[in-house]
């Protein structure tokens, strides 16, 4: 009982006690049963009159049905079920003299094993054992009591005091499968939490590779056509028609990267990726499709990154440059990266018209910009962008995690 009362809480939620009381309904029952039958065998060879017989088999039903709805008596004053079990027990072994000691010690006892399941302090268990032992002793004095009795009153409190050890280690099994039952049914709801924010992801990422590559793509398309027409109404067949050529171009590359960034959602490869070359070929191409002057300053130590730095951080160059061909008017722009102390740098600088950040930020139709915090999240980033009338700075430090160093 010590240790019983050692490794238990204060107090017992009413849901614990519910669950308790529900597991240890069938044995509690079977045992009821068993101690029936024993009974009617050792008041043999005097038969039981039927008016013992009826008032005995009518206790034990009433005793069985409030061990069936023991959840529901129990919810709010425990100790009248344990009074009026005990005091149905009493009555049981008042109609069986000869069996008198069989019922009192096993199904007294089995109840105070059972106040170890709704009682959590040791007090409280105590006090039922007490007033178990009260009406054992009152039945000493019954008059059809067997002779027997006295002797069995040692025999109760040591199968008292095994009984209760014993409910002690089933009722901590119970409670720790019920705990492992809640704890199985807490993964779950983290589980499926874990789904729905994968798929949240998932469509935020489609989202931004759409953006990306398509939405630019055709934007770029659409503008390329706009400058044909006007050298068209101009009679400037020979321009017109090298742009309709770089629009060729411009779809085929498009395609090409929509089809890499459904190769990108089908499978994702942890392959490492050179950043120098890539932004290179970026700039190359930018300044060859749009004709404003682009620099590079690049000073990688090791310019293989991994894979989804190298993608987040590529998507973030193109995406500051389409802008800067749709809405700045530039002459020039600027391109640094950097990487110093764990930390990789980007800096995307022009010299067109700037806008408010805070303005845009808020408007609706913000896809780029968005894409921009999004795609820093990602990879542990941080961005800050700075827009003015001399033009637009945007500033990106990614960090390097040991392992991505020793590449």
């Amino acid at each position: 009982m010590s240790e019983y009362s050692s490794n238990q809480p204060d107090e017992i939620s009413r849901s614990d006690i519910q669950n308790v009381l529900r597991d240890s309904r069938l044995p509690a029952l079977i045992w009821v049963i068993l101690i029936y039958f024993s009974a009617l065998f050792f008041q043999l060879p005097i038969l039981p009159t039927w008016f013992e017989f009826i008032m005995f088999t009518g206790l034990i039903l009433i005793h069985m049905l409030l061990h069936g709805y023991a959840g529901s008596v129990v919810d709010k004053r425990p100790w009248i079920y344990f009074v009026m079990q005990g005091l149905i027990v009493w009555g049981c072994a008042l109609f069986m003299p000869n069996a008198h000691s069989v019922i009192l010690v096993s199904l007294l006892t089995a109840l105070a094993g059972q106040s170890i399941g709704i009682y959590a302090q040791r007090k409280q268990v105590l006090w039922v054992c007490t007033f178990y032992c009260t009406l054992f002793s009152v039945s000493l004095v019954w008059p059809r009591t067997t002779g027997d009795l006295p002797s069995t009153l040692p025999s109760l409190f040591f199968v008292m005091f095994f009984v209760i050890g014993y409910a002690s280690l089933f009722y901590k099994q119970v409670r720790a499968k019920l705990r492992t039952q809640s704890f199985l049914r807490e993964l779950e709801r983290a589980h499926r939490k874990v789904e729905d924010l994968t798929i949240a992801n998932e469509r935020q990422r489609i989202a931004r590779d759409l953006h990306d590559t398509l939405a630019q793509g055709l934007a770029g398309l659409i503008m390329q056509l706009d400058a044909v027409d006007a050298h068209l109404e101009n009679d400037n067949i020979h321009r017109a028609q090298e742009i309709v050529q770089l629009s060729q171009t411009q779809a085929k590359r498009t395609l090409a990267e929509a089809r890499s960034a459904i190769d990108d959602l089908r499978s994702y490869s942890a392959e490492v990726i050179d950043l120098s070359k890539a932004v290179e070929d970026e700039a190359e191409h930018f300044s060859h499709m749009t004709g404003i002057r682009i620099s590079t300053q690049l000073s990688i130590p090791h310019p293989v990154v991994p894979k989804l730095i190298f993608e987040h951080s590529l998507h973030m160059i193109r995406e500051c440059l389409a802008n800067t061909a749709k809405y700045a008017n530039a002459s020039n722009v600027a391109i640094v990266v950097a990487a110093r102390e764990n930390v990789i740098e980007l800096k995307i600088t022009d010299d067109g018209r700037g806008f408010d950040t805070k303005l845009i930020e808020k408007q609706s139709g913000s896809y780029g910009l968005l894409g921009l915090y999004e795609r820093a999240r990602i990879i542990g980033g941080d961005i800050e962008i700075e827009s003015g009338r001399q033009g637009t700075k945007v500033s990106v430090r990614i960090p390097l995690h040991q392992e991505d160093t020793d590449l």
